[in-house]
C-alpha cells in the first residue's frame, strides 16, 4: 500500500553531560496518507446531512479521498 511516505518527521538530538551532540536519530511521524485522511474529515461531505454522522463511512470517505490525492500526486510528480 502506498501512502506517500513520511508527513511530519521528527529529529531528536542526543547530547552527552558536556554538551557535545552525540548522534540523532528520526521517528516518521504520521504518513502523507493518514494527514491527508485527516483532514479531509473537515470537508462538508465528510459531515453528511444527517444530524448524527456514521463514524465508519466517514472514515472510509476520508480514507478514500486520501488514497486518490496520493495517487494524483504519484501521477503528477511522473509528468514532472
Amino acid at each position: 500500500m502506498k501512502n506517500g511516505g513520511d508527513a511530519f518527521p521528527i529529529s531528536r538530538a542526543h547530547f552527552c553531560p558536556e554538551g557535545k551532540m552525540l548522534n540523532v536519530d528520526w521517528t516518521p511521524g504520521m504518513t502523507l496518507l493518514d494527514y491527508f485522511a485527516g483532514q479531509s474529515l473537515n470537508h462538508p461531505y465528510s459531515q453528511g446531512d444527517d444530524t448524527y454522522l456514521d463514524a465508519g463511512k466517514a472514515a472510509a470517505w476520508a480514507y478514500e479521498l486520501a488514497f486518490a490525492m496520493i495517487a494524483e500526486k504519484e501521477r503528477l510528480e511522473e509528468l514532472a
